[in-house]
Formats: C-alpha cells, sequence, structure tokens
C-alpha cells in the first residue's frame, strides 16, 4: 500500500465513522478493523499532513460536551475529516 493509499484510509475512516477521534484512538481502530501496518508516528504525521490540505482538522473535545464544534489550530484535539475532505474522499475501503 503506498503513502497515498495510507493517507485514503486514513481519511475515509474518519470520513466514514462520522466521529471525532483523538490520535490515539484512531490508531488502534485502524489496527484493530483496517489491519493498518503504519505506526503511530506515521499516522500522526498523515494527520497533520490531511490538515494542511484541509481534508481534517482538530476540534476541541471539551467543547463537545456542548455540542459545539471548535476548531483548533494547534495542541491536542479530535480529530475529524472536513466538508472538504467528505468531498474529496474516494469510496476505495471496505468499512465492515
Amino acid at each position: 500500500m503506498s503513502k497515498q493509499d495510507r493517507k485514503a484510509l486514513v481519511l475515509q475512516y474518519l470520513v466514514h465513522t462520522d466521529l471525532a477521534l483523538p490520535p490515539a484512538v484512531l490508531f488502534r481502530n485502524l489496527r484493530l478493523w483496517q489491519n493498518a501496518t503504519f505506526s503511530e508516528k506515521t499516522l500522526n504525521n498523515y494527520l497533520h499532513e490531511l490538515e494542511a490540505g484541509g481534508l481534517v482538522t482538530r476540534i476541541d473535545p471539551e467543547a463537545m460536551v456542548e455540542r459545539e464544534r471548535v476548531e483548533l489550530d494547534n495542541g491536542r484535539g479530535y480529530w475529524v475529516a472536513t466538508d472538504r475532505g467528505r468531498e474529496q474522499a474516494a469510496d476505495s475501503f471496505s468499512f465492515s
């Protein structure tokens, strides 16, 4: 699987699950359910590359308690696909 395919897998998983996930939980779920073979550090690199492309963003987990989606520029947050990410995501992976 190429780097582009692995990044697409990460994006597709966020789109498919429609969840806001901290990186450690995202990593464990990709390993468990999608047989991902890359490291947690590599996942973090992919997330930052996807973020630079406007395909994913971090949101404030504390704001979620109030049912708000507050994007974070930096720091710890939960990752979600953006509208642009949803539009760009291709259904090339099976999530079951």
